[in-house]
């Protein structure tokens, strides 16, 4: 790009942008001029289109990658709920006529109160799965007490630092 600003151009634009390209002159400490200048210049060379389209592409793949995780998701939940079913008409015990309304009764009782429940975890932030491992997953402290457990701690320090006292004692 010339540095030399020889050539003359009038034109009329809004008080509005007038005012805006008062601003950015001295916010950039150029003239008038250089600021058009440096806009037509970008506006020919497609710099800024480029520029947008880049970020444009970026942020539609990061929504097509988290898209793929949510259908991922999605199907697996499906399936599973499936599965589920499958497994729950298999062994669901035959219901005789006489119990058919008890039941269905009974039935939406115990469904509006899982409804219920559901309602309520979503509010919650609907973190049952994560519940579910910690209600699983077990800890030293699930099989031991705590003055156990400190013993053992302090068994494994011991342990751990009378390897070196050996290696040096073999170096010798």
């Amino acid at each position: 790009m010339s540095n030399d600003l020889t050539a003359r151009v009038r034109a009329r634009i809004t008080p509005e942008n007038a005012a805006l390209l008062d601003v950015r002159a001295r916010a950039l400490g150029k003239t008038k001029s250089r600021v058009i200048n440096d806009a037509l210049s970008s506006c020919f060379t497609f710099e800024h289109d480029d520029a947008r389209d880049a970020r444009i592409l970026e942020k539609l793949d990061m929504m097509i990658r988290h898209n793929h995780r949510h259908s991922r998701d999605l199907n697996l939940h499906s399936e599973t709920f499936a599965l589920f079913l499958h497994f729950y008409f298999t062994m669901a015990p035959q219901i005789s006529k006489a119990d058919t309304d008890v039941r269905a009764a009974r039935g939406v009782g115990l469904m509006n109160q899982f409804v219920d429940q559901l309602g309520a975890k979503m509010r919650m932030g609907g973190k049952t799965f994560k519940q579910a491992l910690s209600d699983v997953l077990v800890s030293d402290q699930d099989f031991f007490r705590l003055d156990e457990i400190q013993l053992l701690e302090k068994l494994q320090k011991k342990k751990a630092a009378t390897p070196k006292k050996k290696m040096e004692t073999a170096d010798v």
